[in-house]
């Protein structure tokens, strides 16, 4: 099963299987509108899940993170999701535990990894200042490989599911 991380600067950030990445961002799109439907979540919804953050977007996304971790932890993880009891029972198709009590706690590894990436993009655009963007990617090597060597552009024209899910 392709593995899907966070690439940031110098580092990637693995998350896990296609599947819980997806998830996080179903879970992301239903409770951050439901929360808060007059905040732009874009920056998050369509920058992050199928494009890249650009270097001035980096801040106020790490800024709306924080924001969704925050309604994460008010949404208990047992009844947030209907989860897939065959897919949990098999640690390659998921990396997700549901028994965390909030969806803050089940996907607190992707909050840190966001950060960790964005710090990286940071701190590899002070030593050489070149910013290699945040963006989910495929951390498999082939997978990554194929996906670093990808024109930005290819990016900004992107409709419908992600380089990551296809």
């Amino acid at each position: 099963m392709r593995k899907i991380g966070f690439d940031g600067g110098h580092s990637i950030y693995e998350l896990g299987p296609a599947p819980d990445v997806a998830l996080f961002f179903d879970c992301l799109n239903a409770y951050t509108e439901e929360a808060n439907h007059e905040q732009d979540w874009s920056l998050l919804t369509d920058r992050l899940y199928r494009r890249y953050l650009r270097w001035e977007e980096l801040g106020p996304a790490l800024a709306m993170m924080d924001q969704v971790r925050e309604i994460f932890a008010k949404r208990p993880a047992k009844t947030s999701v209907e989860w897939d009891a065959a897919m949990l029972a098999n640690p390659e198709k998921s990396w997700l535990n549901p028994e965390q009590s909030t969806l803050a706690d089940v996907f607190s590894k992707y909050f840190e990894n966001f950060a960790g990436a964005c710090g990286s993009a940071k701190s590899f655009f002070d030593a050489f200042n070149i910013y290699q963007p945040v963006r989910v990617v495929i951390s498999d090597l082939a997978g990554f490989a194929r996906d670093k060597n990808k024109p930005l552009a290819e990016y900004d024209a992107l409709e419908g599911k992600p380089f990551w899910l296809r």
